[in-house]
């Protein structure tokens, strides 16, 4: 369904990323496992005037290999699954105390994803170049993506310059488009150019800083929802900053990343990560975290629709343009051994925002990982 917030991939990391590729050629072959439940909180009785209070629950299968192949290539295959199941919100009405109340669908969303990303990398003394292709396919939405990107060392090493280029198109077909009078077929585009640098500051500390700017055209609406009308062109800009540093006298890491995003839909956030990598004993780390998040509400964003408002007019009920504040609180373990790892997490995210929106979301995301080395 396009428009889904994909919540797992945004609280495992990858809104807070830097443009990241990899200089040095791996030495070894990994084979990585993961297997995650998501789970969202279903809506309150009180906020559902129609449908149905059960949110998503999916199911996250993920394989990831990274090998050397001769002397200065490797790739790196992706392939993740994901089952879906539960109701969305399909428009918010104001009820008769003048709260806002939720239009949500049945419970008989059944869902699939499956996502394949291939990159290959040709490795230099003091450079690398990476070409990447991923397709993403689904019921009602297929994507396709390609990216091509640089790395440079320089001053011995000590300091890092990548450059990054990637385009999907993507199109979208809901389903039941008849019985609910929703758009049969639409398509977008997507183009995004990434520029990073990364400094060692000393043998036990580094900063990064990333800036991304992502052009969105075509078909930009939710389908799903009884009355959505958006701009059919966005353009957003990134900064991030990231920085780690190695405390010697605690055996123990300090990861700090911060992430600054505005758009020209009017909204503007603010995502501060921490983590601490704690080792106890030589095979095992225990790592707390915190997350922070607060976006502004889009220009055209309304607490509930209006229908009275012309068809071409830009206005959205959808929580996830609304302004609001989150939190996620997460704490992992992991166990090496000389040939594999063990890791084991567990996430519990909760946002809440200014009108208080009822659709607005609290899940909680467990994980299970193996990586195995060769």
């Amino acid at each position: 369904m396009p428009g889904k917030q994909n919540a797992f991939l945004a609280l495992s990391g990858a809104a807070i990323a830097l443009p990241a590729f990899s200089a040095s050629q791996p030495a070894e072959t990994t084979v990585s496992l993961k297997a995650s439940t998501y789970k969202e909180s279903d809506v309150s009785d009180s906020s559902v005037l129609s449908g149905s209070d059960d949110r998503y629950d999916i199911d996250i299968g993920q394989f990831r290999l990274v090998a050397p192949a001769g002397r200065h290539w490797s790739f790196d295959l992706g392939v993740s699954r994901e089952s879906m199941s539960g109701a969305s919100p399909w428009a918010t009405l104001l009820g008769a105390s003048g709260e806002p109340g939720l239009i949500m669908s049945g419970a008989t969303i059944h869902e699939s994803r499956t996502e394949t990303n291939l990159t290959v990398t040709r490795h230099g003394d003091r450079s690398s170049f990476s070409f990447g292709l991923s397709q993403s396919n689904e019921d009602d939405y297929e994507a396709r993506a390609l990216s091509i990107g640089g790395e440079w060392d320089f001053n011995n090493r000590l300091s890092t310059l990548s450059l990054g280029f990637s385009y999907s198109s993507d199109d979208i077909r809901p389903t039941d488009a008849r019985a609910f009078g929703r758009v049969s077929k639409e398509d977008k585009q997507t183009r995004s150019l990434k520029l990073g640098w990364s400094q060692v500051l000393n043998r036990n500390s580094v900063l990064s800083t990333g800036l991304t700017v992502t052009r969105h055209q075509g078909y930009l609406t939710d389908p799903y929802k009884l009355r959505d009308v958006r701009p059919d062109e966005r353009t957003e800009w990134a900064l991030a900053l990231r920085y780690r540093r190695y405390f010697d006298n605690r055996n123990a890491a300090l990861h700090l990343d911060y992430r600054y995003y505005d758009d020209d839909w009017g909204i503007d956030s603010h995502t501060v990560y921490s983590a601490w990598y704690q080792s106890v004993g030589a095979s095992f780390k225990i790592v707390p975290n915190v997350r922070y998040y607060s976006q502004s509400e889009a220009d055209f964003y309304l607490q509930a629709d209006n229908f009275a408002l012309p068809a071409t007019t830009a206005q959205s009920s959808d929580f996830r343009l609304s302004g609001y504040d989150a939190w996620s609180f997460g704490l992992k373990g992991i166990y090496s051994a000389s040939q594999w790892d063990l890791t084991l997490s567990v996430d519990q995210y909760r946002a809440d925002g200014g009108d208080d929106h009822p659709a607005l979301l609290e899940f909680t995301l467990t994980s299970f990982g193996l990586t195995f080395r060769f």
